[in-house]
């Protein structure tokens, strides 16, 4: 079982993945880069919904659930918004040359004086479900939701499949190209590994 991409789609196993079109999207995209983002969110549902609306003004190329599985929203030849006020190596705005993977994660958590542990909008993760790390960007540890590992294989395998299309030059964090203005895709993500899967590193 695997993903390939075939007319600016995404398949597996011979057949698209499930398709939900967002309005926001612009011009021909040139992808040099894979960006890699979190939701700050809980379900891909809420992602989804709000990548539909208009008035968000963001969108992705695809949304990775806590299951494993993906739904894309931009064709790969469109530029998705997903990296906004952006730059490496000489390359200001990524939205016109990445590809953009959204994962479900709540992100950054606080815990609260009864011992619980809340995201920005205040919804719980379980504590089984957290992680405590210190990000490479800040210097005071926080709560982060721990990726699954139907994530993470989902992951690697569709930047896998996209890499073999594209022949990306890197595989990035948010944090990295926005370094200041996001902390996604956070500690709790295994960016040196994962990347390395994708671009065929050891």
């Amino acid at each position: 079982m695997t993903y390939s991409v075939k007319d600016n789609r995404l398949q597996f196993d011979g057949s698209n993945v499930n398709f939900i079109e967002t309005p926001n999207m612009s011009g021909q995209v040139k992808p040099l880069y894979l960006i890699l983002h979190y939701t700050a969110g809980m379900t891909a549902e809420g992602a989804i919904s709000w990548f539909k609306n208009r008035a968000a003004q963001a969108s992705a190329h695809f949304v990775v659930d806590r299951d494993g599985s993906v739904t894309q929203m931009v064709p790969l030849n469109r530029i998705a918004w997903h990296a906004g006020k952006s730059y490496w190596q000489g390359i200001d705005g990524l939205n016109s040359y990445s590809i953009g993977i959204e994962i479900v994660n709540a992100g950054k958590l606080t815990r609260t004086e009864k011992g619980e542990w809340v995201n920005w909008a205040d919804n719980k993760v379980p504590p089984s479900e957290v992680t405590v790390l210190t990000h490479k960007n800040g210097n005071q540890p926080s709560g982060w939701q721990i990726y699954t590992k139907a994530q993470l294989e989902a992951v690697s395998d569709i930047g896998s499949a996209l890499h073999d299309r594209f022949k990306f030059l890197d595989v990035l964090g948010h944090q990295d190209i926005s370094p200041g203005r996001k902390i996604d895709p956070g500690p709790a993500f295994p960016m040196i590994s994962i990347s390395s899967r994708i671009m065929g590193r050891k």
